[in-house]
């Protein structure tokens, strides 16, 4: 028996996709992406492989800013039929390789989207926690003695033997922690490793400046917030978060001109979108706040957006702009939520 997936590659090329895009209509697609890259290194996405999925969404494809496209979503009790379905693209983060390599496309196809940064990590500002970890791990050696994090004890060999996984164990466990217990966590880690991050992040994990945003909104890119420091909302204090989200806005408008922005939450899982959280970026005056994942909620929460993941994957692509994932998500209940503690 075909699996879901089989299935979707059989009948897809011959009138499936057309099927479900016709049935998704009143649903916009909005597509996330994270880093780029000329050649796919380090796993990001690909120049190549971005400007097709670009010339395939020129052809087939209403690309709407985020606005327009939550906008045109709520009208959808109108009996106006659209043509085309509708695509917004969203990059979180605020690296510099999105303005080295998206943004020359996205004026190439005059295409709008909403760039979302921690505003702490713009220009010379700090590291995002987990770029820090990540480029502890890589370049160190051995760790001088051992210490416990989530219930697992990091012996010297076990940190030796197991250099491919350290990342994605650690950083599943310190989400879940507090800004601070963070930050003491990385300190400590630098000092048993004898690795000693430089105070700004290096070129690979190097941010875009302030004026480079300027220059981006000039040309239809909507900057909105990330927080400032990139942690997890869910999983700081009332007043830590009201901080992070008010202190981002303010960092905005302050070097962008106070205009009317998007929200993204960090890490974008459902323990990192509470209740308080969404309020507290509603009333800081934010039009939207995006996840990162889908499911069958879709767009009906202003407040917590279902995304689609893109990547390489050029199947996994046409799932999310022809409706397929949106599909599975209301018939068969699928979703994309991701915990780093199981991959």
């Amino acid at each position: 028996m075909l699996s879901f997936s089989e299935l979707v590659r059989v009948v897809g090329p011959y009138g499936g996709y057309k099927v479900a895009s016709a049935l998704t209509r009143n649903y916009p697609r909005i597509l996330m992406y994270h880093r780029f890259s000329k050649n796919g290194a380090g796993g990001f996405l690909n120049q190549d492989t971005l400007e097709k999925q670009f010339s395939y969404l020129k052809e087939n494809f209403e690309v709407l800013s985020l606005s327009d496209a939550i906008n045109q979503c709520e009208l959808r009790n109108s009996h106006a039929f659209r043509k085309k379905p509708i695509v917004s693209l969203t990059i979180d983060d605020g690296y510099r390789d999105f303005y080295e390599i998206c943004f020359p496309l996205l004026k190439k196809y005059q295409f709008p989207a909403t760039f979302y940064v921690a505003t702490d990590f713009v220009g010379e500002g700090v590291w995002l926690w987990h770029d820090k970890l990540k480029w502890i791990i890589d370049n160190s050696d051995d760790i001088s003695e051992s210490f416990f994090l989530g219930g697992r004890e990091y012996s010297k060999k076990y940190w030796r033997d197991n250099k491919a996984k350290l990342w994605r164990e650690l950083v599943s466990v310190m989400l879940r922690m507090s800004g601070n217990e963070i930050e003491d966590i990385l300190d400590r880690i630098s000092f048993i490793t004898k690795v000693q991050p430089s105070a700004s992040p290096v070129s690979e994990y190097r941010s875009v400046s302030w004026s480079e945003l300027r220059e981006m909104q000039d040309n239809r890119v909507s900057i909105g917030g990330h927080t400032q420091t990139h942690y997890s909302l869910g999983h700081l204090s009332e007043d830590e978060v009201k901080a992070q989200v008010v202190g981002c806005r303010d960092h905005l408008n302050q070097e962008l001109g106070d205009l009317k922005r998007h929200f993204c939450f960090p890490n974008g899982q459902p323990a990192d979108i509470t209740e308080f959280a969404k309020a507290e970026v509603k009333n800081a005056g934010f039009e939207t706040a995006v996840a990162a994942y889908y499911d069958r909620s879709g767009v009906d929460d202003r407040f917590s957006i279902s995304r689609h993941g893109v990547g390489e994957n050029w199947f996994g692509f046409l799932k999310s702009i022809w409706g397929i994932d949106r599909l599975g998500a209301q018939v068969l209940n699928r979703n994309s939520r991701f915990d780093w503690g199981q991959v």
